[in-house]
């Protein structure tokens, strides 16, 4: 990510980002607060510019990527690190054609089906030599 925000406006982003790159951004209100986490398979350029038009942020981090699973990684990191101040409230989407699961969301997924299969029902219990 841009380590500092940038200002959200056309030229700026025109100037800094290469047109047709896959990439993700986070969105910011004046005072800082990270108000949505985004990532564009295509053409993050493009992206931000339509954000440029919403007036919903004032300044804008971003980050180029290699491929879009890369990118659906670091908006997944950004999404749970996030979630509590950005307006987003639907888990980032896989890439077109990946399977890729959310590391993020992997453990506490295990955590989750560990608890339902260790929590059996007690009229699903096994009778032991006690309760006879």
């Amino acid at each position: 990510m841009t380590p500092i925000p940038v200002r959200l406006s056309p030229l700026l982003v025109r100037t800094l980002i290469p047109p047709h790159r896959i990439g993700t951004y986070v969105l910011y209100t004046a005072d800082g607060r990270p108000t949505y986490v985004g990532r564009s398979d295509t053409d993050i350029r493009r992206r931000l510019l339509r954000h440029c038009t919403d007036r919903r942020a004032d300044y804008f981090t971003y980050d180029v990527h290699p491929s879009a699973t890369s990118a659906y990684m670091v908006e997944c990191a950004l999404f749970h690190l996030l979630t509590p101040d950005a307006s987003n409230r639907i888990h980032p989407a896989r890439p077109e054609g990946h399977s890729i699961p959310c590391t993020f969301c992997l453990p506490q997924q295990q955590a989750t089906l560990r608890d339902r299969i260790h929590a059996v029902p007690e009229h699903v219990r096994p009778t032991t030599t006690k309760d006879r």
